[in-house]
């Protein structure tokens, strides 16, 4: 579906040159899920920019379905940036979906268009974007940026300013994409989100790959769990593998116990291998 193959942008600022992507490679194939991860700065959002043609690269190329990326091809591609559409604010979600069906040369469904606002509970088709909340006018977006059924969708914090029941419905549509075949690069500081959604992880920071793989593979089944205490006023942390090695270690500490004033366990969650993985205490 999608190639990139060391990709590399710079931006001048302030007089200096700024590495935002530095050889960035991957390949996404068709009803793919993948998160992006990457701290402020990482050059996620650069990324998506350059799939779209917002911004050129310096250097490296993108295959979209085995030919180079045109403008052409543009329409095939659903894109959310930031947590905003790219919508006329004075027209209603209604007449933006026409108006975006026919910049892409997409036959306009009305019918699909009243399904995804139900799937997203999008209250009024027809009021002008700048009447709704700021959650409704992201509903909206999500819409705009579905109406004409993309082969590939980039989101860009897709969860911002949603609430609970809407991450909900933003969880199940893109479920139904993926269904459908749709690959899916969801860029997002929401972890929870991409845990529970992506089958594939990429982590980026400075503008370089850090981690490219399964989800359970980035999550790591030999750091299973994480025991954290404080005995006798010093922190303490023990990392086991599996839940037998966690009994064997409860067992061992079991005559120390009385002098721990704090203890938990965890499951090593997407969340800690994120954190190791920045600290750069994880390859």
């Amino acid at each position: 579906m999608l190639a990139i193959e060391n990709l590399s942008k710079r931006f001048g600022r302030a007089g200096q040159q700024v590495l935002a992507l530095d050889g960035f490679s991957a390949h996404f194939g068709p009803g793919e899920l993948i998160g992006l991860l990457g701290p402020n700065g990482a050059g996620k959002t650069t990324l998506l920019r350059c799939l779209t043609r917002l911004c050129e690269p310096d250097s490296g190329h993108i295959l979209l379905q085995g030919q180079a990326l045109s403008q052409a091809q543009l329409g095939r591609v659903g894109l959310l940036l930031e947590g905003r559409g790219n919508a006329n604010e004075r027209l209603s979600a209604w007449e933006n979906a026409r108006y975006l069906c026919g910049l892409r040369e997409a036959r306009f469904d009305a019918a699909w268009v009243q399904q995804l606002a139900s799937l997203l509970s999008l209250p009024d088709l027809h009021a002008p974007l700048r009447l709704l909340s700021t959650g409704n006018r992201l509903r909206a977006a999500l819409l705009l940026t579905l109406v004409h059924r993309p082969a590939l969708l980039l989101l860009d914090e897709p969860s911002l300013g949603l609430d609970l029941f809407g991450v909900d419905q933003l969880r199940a549509l893109l479920q139904r994409a993926v269904a459908e075949g749709t690959t899916v690069l969801l860029s997002s500081h929401d972890l929870q989100l991409v845990e529970s959604l992506a089958q594939r992880v990429i982590c980026v920071h400075q503008g370089r790959k850090r981690f490219d793989g399964a989800r359970s593979d980035f999550v790591s089944a030999q750091s299973g769990y994480l025991l954290r205490g404080l005995c006798d006023g010093q922190p303490q942390q023990h990392r086991v593998a599996d839940h037998a090695q966690l009994c064997a270690l409860l067992a061992q500490l079991q005559p120390q116990l009385p002098q721990w004033q704090q203890l938990s366990v965890e499951p090593l969650t997407l969340e800690a291998r994120y954190r190791e993985i920045l600290k750069g205490q994880a390859p």
